[in-house]
């Protein structure tokens, strides 16, 4: 009875938890808009598109002047498969990648748990839930949540396969695990080149036969290569970036940005040196499963600063996303095993929780409030839109749900055949995502409409990021 009892509450703590995780994952996307980053994939995975073009929008020129994809397009066909079969607005969109972000909660359980037990699983999934950066990177427009989802179940497999190493199934679903994972965003990598050095060391200490693994991975590498050959040519000899390390990025290691803040990423940077250094040798040598994450994070840290410093900048904390579970797993193993455990985790929660409501909104990217724009324009009944805006971003516009379900309408103001007496005049201007803080003048392609002269101005719009005026024609 007792243990049906601590069964029955150990499920209602982690359903509860859960719950919490949800909550705030939702209510940010209930509060969020778009940015440029996401109007390319939205643009790129139109359903009603054949797959030939999605190829060439994912790669090619898309009129916009920035460089194509740095990820492989395996996650951009997939969001196109599932729009195929939702519908193809940008808040569904959304929707998928808040998908994966919501059951990585469930792996970051199933992988603490499977490293040190129930405790620490309970406090990382906690301390996962209430974090900032798994916020808004679940409800990014990117492969971000997709990457990391299939992160942490391929090193569940992992785990797995090297505990029962002739286990067919657990060998098949590390396979497809891996190739999927390795196929979403070539910095996975560091993750495969973690494990091989995992190997290699341990197995060999401890004479564990490991051919057999090393000869799965071999497999890996070989179908990524073969399934990726076109996306590898192509970026073969591409050095051009937009993150370059900085010397700052050795003060916090990313901490700031994966915790959400300055307090929070330097509370927890400070844990994680300490807990490492009293401990060093058996972190070093231990021959615990616990020690593969550090394998991962130090091996990622490295090869990362080693590509950016050789090849081309590619410092920025999203795309090492896979290492923040990691680091919080492992930190939560670690008090778990100290004589102040208790009053850290107590501290860590807490301080979590005060710097999730300080900081929920604080997103360094700042999105224009595409929303607000056409609940206002369409307030008032008037349902027509000119634009002199670029089809990346005029495709995302039109495809909110908002956008159709008020039935607005963009029209080219000279080659339209109707008569047009009164319409909103809508111009993306010196978008904060692109200038920073910087207070600029009017952009030269949103003052295109005061050559219509038989047009005079009877609304003017104040809002970021957009130039907004209604017009009316003169009599």
């Amino acid at each position: 009875m007792n243990k049906i009892l601590i069964y029955n509450r150990n499920n209602f703590y982690i359903f509860l938890i859960f719950t919490i995780s949800f909550l705030l994952k939702f209510y940010y996307f209930l509060n969020l808009d778009s940015w440029f980053d996401e109007w390319n994939m939205i643009y790129t995975v139109d359903p009603n598109i054949s797959n030939k073009l999605t190829w060439e929008r994912f790669y090619g020129d898309r009129g916009d002047g920035f460089l194509p994809e740095y990820y492989p397009p395996l996650n951009a066909f997939l969001l196109k498969f599932f729009l195929k079969f939702t519908n193809y607005y940008t808040e569904y969109a959304r929707v998928y990648s808040l998908i994966f972000g919501l059951l990585c909660s469930l792996l970051v359980y199933v992988l603490a748990n499977k490293i040190s037990g129930k405790k620490c699983a309970y406090i990382s999934i906690i301390i996962f839930g209430l974090n900032l950066f798994i916020i808004w990177q679940s409800n990014e427009i990117r492969p971000h949540s997709f990457v990391l989802f299939f992160s942490l179940l391929n090193l569940i497999f992992f785990i797995k396969i090297i505990e029962k190493k002739n286990n067919l199934f657990l060998s098949i679903s590390y396979f497809l695990s891996s190739v999927i994972l390795l196929s979403s965003w070539p910095f996975a990598l560091t993750i495969y080149f973690a494990k091989t050095i995992y190997i290699l060391i341990n197995f060999k200490l401890k004479n564990i036969e490991y051919e057999k693994i090393l000869l799965l991975f071999f497999l890996i590498l070989i179908s990524y290569i073969l399934i990726n050959h076109d996306y590898l040519i192509y970026h073969l000899n591409r050095t051009e970036h937009y993150t370059n390390l900085e010397i700052s990025f050795f003060y916090s290691f990313h901490f700031r940005s994966f915790f959400g803040s300055i307090p929070m990423g330097g509370l927890m940077i400070l844990l994680f040196g300490v807990l490492f250094l009293k401990d060093l040798k058996r972190n070093l040598y231990s021959e615990d499963n616990v020690n593969i994450l550090l394998y991962v994070i130090f091996s990622t840290y490295f090869l990362v600063i080693a590509y950016s410093i050789l090849r081309a900048g590619v410092i920025s904390p999203k795309y090492v996303i896979f290492i923040l579970p990691l680091i919080i797993i492992w930190i939560s193993h670690k008090i778990t095993l100290i004589r102040i455990g208790r009053e850290l985790i107590i501290l860590i929660i807490f301080s979590n929780i005060v710097n999730t409501y300080l900081y929920f909104f604080e997103n360094p990217i700042d999105r224009p409030p595409i929303k607000r724009v056409i609940n206002h324009i369409s307030s008032d009944g008037t349902n027509l839109l000119v634009m002199n805006e670029g089809k990346v971003f005029v495709n995302a516009f039109s495809n909110y749900k908002s956008f159709k379900d008020k039935k607005l309408r963009i029209v080219n103001l000279r080659e339209s055949k109707i008569d047009i007496d009164t319409f909103w005049f809508v111009c993306l201007n010196n978008a904060r995502f692109a200038i920073g803080d910087k207070i600029l003048p009017t952009e030269e392609k949103c003052k295109i409409i005061e050559k219509y002269d038989d047009f005079k101005t009877i609304e003017t719009f104040e809002i970021e990021d957009f130039y907004i005026k209604k017009y009316s024609k003169i009599n």
